[in-house]
């Protein structure tokens, strides 16, 4: 069970690479195939996919921001584990390299869209949009939450790359 005298649910989110975030959380809000889903202690038990997108959790009253990739979430009352490729904070993204990502993702893209072999081009597409989606999370990450330099510089470096799609 959760624990009720503080009301909080343990939350691990791992990557391949590391372990992104462990700790007592009073709540997460993630991005799953189905939208956006928030978690708090006590949940009934559930397993999601995740999705590209921006993601938060509240831990003593503080909200932290940051945006996870495809993956799945395990729930249960007393335990949440986010297993995604790639986890980040706003301060360990660079502006740059989230737009360079965007608009290599959208020129591969346009080629996987005109190869004859239908498995192949849909792998191939589903791969691609994925990693726009990924980029577009880390922007719009970037525009609400980073740093002052580092919104300056998505703004700038948006124009810069002729972004006009979305997040």
């Amino acid at each position: 069970m959760a624990k009720a005298s503080v009301n909080t649910v343990k939350l691990t989110i791992v990557t391949p690479y590391k372990k992104f975030f462990e700790g007592d959380v009073s709540s997460v809000v993630i991005n799953t195939i189905d939208g956006q889903m928030g978690f708090m202690p006590g949940h009934p038990p559930l397993i999601v996919a995740l999705s590209p997108g921006m993601s938060h959790l509240v831990q003593d009253e503080q909200t932290k921001y940051f945006t996870i990739s495809e993956g799945y979430c395990e729930v249960s009352e007393d335990m949440i584990k986010i297993v995604c490729n790639a986890a980040e904070y706003p301060e360990d993204l660079s502006p740059r390299r989230t737009c360079k990502s965007y608009t290599n993702a959208y020129e591969e893209l346009k080629k996987a869209k005109l190869i004859e072999d239908r498995t192949a081009r849909e792998v191939l597409v589903k791969e691609h949009e994925q990693a726009m989606a990924r980029a577009r999370a880390r922007r719009h990450l970037l525009e609400l939450y980073g740093s002052d330099h580092q919104k300056e510089r998505i703004a700038v470096l948006v124009k810069e790359y002729d972004w006009k799609d979305p997040f």
